[in-house]
């Protein structure tokens, strides 16, 4: 028989420290629902669950890439549908637990295809100036290794 492992919560304080961000970020992205608590204390302190700080990072990941808050509120809820507060996957969910109109969950989905796309376009590319700035930076060659040459630049597309 396995013991069920009890889960832990954290502060406002506790999650923002842990995401190295402002309590007050934590906060604003509470008030305008895009981070909502998975328990709030008699006292009324919120406390988050262990998937709130996937959900946090997910949330600044997503608005580093330019996403408009609406379409991360709608990822966001997506999420929350469909893992369990400590963050796994829930086998059981269907359609009716998902708050979004299809008309939402397609502009969800056109946004995920474009951010893929951007990945898969930018990934190599990233690889290739990795292993310039690695050659130029790091062992025998040093900072000194002298002004790139032509063939060892990279190719960066736009």
């Amino acid at each position: 028989m396995t013991k069920a492992v009890p889960i832990t919560y954290f502060t406002t304080a506790e999650l923002a420290r842990a995401a190295a961000v402002t309590r007050r970020t934590v906060m604003h992205y509470a008030e305008i629902g895009l981070l909502a608590p998975d328990q709030v204390t008699a006292s009324g302190r919120a406390l988050y669950g262990p998937y709130a700080m996937r959900l946090l990072r997910d949330i600044l990941d997503l608005r580093a890439l330019g996403v408009p808050l609406d379409e991360v509120a709608d990822m966001v809820r997506l999420r929350r549908a469909t893992h369990t507060v400590e963050g796994m996957y829930r086998h059981d969910w269907t359609r009716a637990d998902i708050p979004l109109s299809d008309e939402r969950l397609r502009v969800v989905h056109a946004r995920l295809r474009d951010l893929n796309a951007a990945y898969d376009r930018q990934a190599e590319n990233l690889k290739r100036f990795d292993r310039w700035l690695t050659k130029r930076f790091t062992g025998v060659e040093g900072l000194d290794a002298g002004p790139p040459q032509e063939e060892d630049e990279p190719e960066l597309e736009g």
